[in-house]
């Protein structure tokens, strides 16, 4: 207690003469020295006298010594969350923190979850950086650390360990959207009802940031209130309102959608003199109206300025419309006419967004099916373009992983590389083992192939997103490197090395990431053996 007191003199003492200026103070004003110092500079400098006392009582604020004892509150004892990871694991993630590598550090924060455990302490307060951009990733391997740093920190740590308020309707935007997505998480139709009532009176950033949150939880239910949204004031709130109908098949909104679609495409039936039935479909271009717009259908400007409005109308229409508007005909019959009508792109293109939104697994394979048929010329009335195997690749991009992958190793056998690079383009984020080791089989191969081959492989970027999307075992970071070591650093078709640079990256990505599980492979053959 003395210490302090001294302190706390000796800086009344220092104020007291910046105040009145140093060499106009009083002489011994400044007080006693300040040990362990003792009296710091030159008697004849106070300036410098003056300066540098302040900066002695600065340090011992910093270490605390300027504190009322009172106010010294040990932290709380931070309460283990799970095993801590392995120390090569570790190692790796210190890597991954000081070198920024994104995408590396998410994978790293997954293989953590997979495998039951948690960073380690020292290294928690520099993943609190990466709560912004990696938020999910990062709370499921230090979320309670995060906390409790965070009580540990705060200037009234009995405040901060207070729960967060289920009262949304104060605070911040920020913080009332959160409080209004645990609410909502718990009890949906409550906080539904809670915000109907206080809506109007809300300014339009609250209203739209909180109809986009009931996203959580969303349910027909919600349709009535979301239907109301739609004559909202605020541009953004009726944005969100279209969004969330969009995802609800029996909405009012679907019902005027799918009504839409059927005005606007009808399959018709003619029978042949000498048996059996042609079908023909009947398209009905439709015009621009305020219950259109209402309902988040425009055309875009430059549909406007070209003349393609009723085009951009039909697809935004059959886009927005559930699937159930075209039941009255097998999904392949709409397709195949679609094709062979003067607007099939703005029906295939309708279609494509409502298999998107609504993951038919059984439209998705109808589209596939028919425009792979179609590129291959196998479709009467239909010639092969490539804009149409495009189209092709994204349709075959929305089928179940395990059908696409068939799909694109069918292709590996017999497919020519633009085909392939055009369904690589699309597909899930993640590939299997078995389809790794084809598309490794087959990317040799090309490597090994015509020049034309080549060119398209490395001006397609392809070998990169393979190195994210591959499954990083040892046989598959063995099959790049050796890859690599097959491949010259320069060719006369390419010399500037780029086919080389993207296999090196490859090579070595797939190392790092093969390595990564490694570094977890004790914890995570113990949570397998568990869940088995």
């Amino acid at each position: 207690m003395e210490g302090i007191g001294q302190a706390a003199d000796g800086w009344e003492a220092a104020l007291a003469t910046a105040l009145l200026g140093a060499d106009r103070a009083p002489t011994g004003l400044a007080g006693a020295p300040l040990e362990p110092w003792g009296e710091p500079g030159p008697a004849s400098d106070p300036g410098a006298t003056l300066l540098a006392r302040l900066a002695g009582h600065g340090v011992r604020h910093l270490a605390g010594r300027a504190l009322a004892p009172g106010l010294l509150v040990p932290a709380e004892p931070r309460p283990p969350a799970g095993p801590e990871c392995p120390s090569a694991a570790a190692a790796r993630l210190a890597l991954l923190l000081s070198g920024g590598a994104r995408d590396r550090l998410a994978e790293w924060c997954g293989l953590a979850a997979a495998a039951g455990v948690r960073a380690p302490p020292w290294l928690v307060p520099a993943l609190a950086a990466h709560r912004a951009d990696l938020a999910e990733a990062v709370g499921r391997i230090a979320g309670s650390e995060l906390a409790w740093l965070d009580r540990a920190c705060a200037d009234n740590p009995a405040e901060a360990a207070e729960p967060v308020s289920g009262d949304w309707s104060e605070g911040s935007p920020s913080e009332r959207r959160t409080a209004f997505l645990a609410v909502r998480a718990d009890a949906p139709e409550a906080a539904r009802a809670a915000l109907e009532a206080a809506f109007r009176t809300e300014k339009a950033e609250i209203r739209q940031s909180l109809v986009a949150a009931l996203e959580v939880g969303l349910s027909e239910a919600d349709a009535p209130f979301l239907e109301i949204c739609l004559d909202d004031r605020a541009s953004g709130v009726r944005a969100a309102a279209q969004r969330l109908l969009s995802r609800l098949p029996r909405s009012l909104l679907a019902s005027r959608m799918a009504a839409r679609a059927q005005a606007a495409l009808a399959i018709t039936a003619k029978r042949r003199l000498f048996g059996g039935t042609t079908h023909a479909l009947a398209v009905t271009l439709p015009e621009e109206s305020p219950m259109l717009a209402r309902d988040g259908v425009e055309p875009r400007a430059y549909e406007r300025r070209g003349g393609g409005t009723g085009a951009g109308l039909l697809r935004e229409i059959l886009g927005a419309a559930p699937l159930h508007a075209f039941a009255e005909h097998p999904p392949r019959l709409w397709i195949e006419l679609a094709l062979r009508s003067e607007w099939s792109d703005p029906i295939i293109e309708g279609f494509l967004a409502a298999v998107r939104r609504e993951g038919d697994a059984d439209w998705a394979r109808a589209l596939a099916t028919v425009l792979g048929e179609a590129h291959a010329g196998r479709l009467s009335g239909v010639r092969p373009t490539d804009p149409l195997r495009e189209v092709w690749a994204r349709a075959a991009g929305l089928l179940p992983a395990a059908e696409w992958e068939r799909l694109v190793e069918a292709a590996f056998r017999g497919g020519e590389a633009e085909t392939i690079l055009a369904h690589l383009g699309h597909g899930p984020a993640a590939f299997s083992e078995r389809f790794t080791a084809a598309h490794l089989d087959w990317l040799a191969a090309v490597t090994r192939g015509a020049r034309a081959d080549r060119d398209a492989l490395a001006r397609s970027w392809m070998i990169d997103r393979l190195a994210e999307r591959a499954h990083p075992d040892a046989e598959a970071a063995a099959s790049a490197a050796a890859l690599l070591a097959r491949l010259p650093d320069e060719t006369p078709e390419d010399p500037d090395g780029r086919l080389r640079r993207q296999v090196a990256r490859l090579a070595e990505t797939l190392e790092l990431r093969a390595a990564m599980r490694r570094e977890f492979e004790p914890f995570t053959i113990a949570a397998e053996n568990a869940r088995a």
